[in-house]
């Protein structure tokens, strides 16, 4: 049973290096808004690799249920990996919220959330909620069976590489837009294709593929929208196989890639699917809402109403 003290309490999660530090900037500016609202709430910044999962799987022990984001996608990604993770309680017992930093949130995007400090807060206090989907992937790792779980989308193959060398280049401080372009657009130029066996819906699709894109939502990189009509609570994944094709032709399509127009490309199969699973004898390199993984196998489900979203 919720401890009543919890009932009307909020945990922000603060990520200081979101939106290329803004997060740490502006939370003096986000409190002011949170105190003049007579928020009862708790709070963390996030100081290190790892932190977020270590102190929401700690809160959740405690009793907090409701759990605010400031930053984006990658510390949401934290954040929903812990509520999955943990035993203590349902994860449907569990609110999740963000306060959006940076430019590249696709999963706000999904729900049309804007940056306005006082209307999310309206949205936390107004206790409008509704369940969402969540994504699960499972692997192998050294021999070990792992879960990464994601409330947007997930990406092999050319997708994991290009976030792969993205998030490298965050590390050395290189965080724009303009470098997740760079990225893509480089190993478009540079890419072989992962020769991967596919068993999706009765289906059985062998050979050399490009990309794979797992859509619980439908935007990824900033506003692509490689699973245009995914829906995220409809208990189904939204999967884009792109098989190979030219460089050329890749190149010329990007744009395609923002306005949900790429699947009528021959080379694009497009699926609705409960679960389906990928294996290769080469390393495949994979992202769950842009947190990098690799494994030779995979098997991806979708877990349907798993979390209570604000909106």
């Amino acid at each position: 049973m919720l401890d009543k003290t919890y009932e009307n309490k909020y945990f922000f999660v603060v990520n200081p290096s979101a939106g290329d530090s803004e997060a740490e900037l502006e939370w003096i500016n986000i409190l002011e808004v949170i105190n003049k609202n007579s928020l009862d709430f708790d709070y963390t910044i996030i100081k290190f690799n790892g932190h977020t999962e270590k102190i929401v799987s700690e809160q959740i022990k405690n009793g907090h249920r409701n759990f605010i984001v400031v930053g984006g996608d990658g510390t949401l990604n934290e954040v929903i990996n812990a509520v999955c993770k943990q035993n203590e309680v349902s994860t449907k017992e569990i609110s999740l919220g963000i306060i959006q930093m940076g430019k590249n949130n696709d999963w706000a995007k999904y729900y049309g959330f804007d940056k306005d400090y006082q209307k999310a807060i309206d949205r936390f206090k107004q206790k409008n909620t509704k369940l969402q989907d969540v994504g699960l992937v499972r692997y192998k790792d050294e021999d070990k069976i792992k879960d990464a779980y994601f409330l947007n989308v997930a990406g092999m193959c050319l997708d994991g590489a290009v976030v792969k060398a993205t998030n490298e280049m965050k590390v050395r401080g290189k965080r724009s837009w303009f470098h997740f372009m760079f990225n893509l657009i480089k190993r478009i130029i540079n890419y072989k294709p992962w020769y991967l066996k596919i068993q999706i819906n009765d289906e059985v699709i062998e050979g050399k593929i490009l990309s794979i894109n797992i859509g619980n939502g439908k935007y990824s990189g900033g506003g692509m929208q490689q699973t245009p009509d995914a829906i995220i609570d409809d208990g189904w994944l939204d999967v884009t196989i792109y098989e190979n094709m030219s460089k050329f032709k890749m190149a010329v399509n990007i744009k395609k890639l923002y306005d949900g127009t790429l699947g009528k490309a021959n080379e694009v199969k497009m699926y609705k699917t409960k679960k389906f699973s990928i294996e290769s004898e080469q390393e495949i390199v994979g992202e769950t809402d842009g947190e990098t993984i690799s494994s030779t196998t995979y098997d991806i489900s979708i877990i349907p109403s798993a979390v209570k979203v604000f909106v």
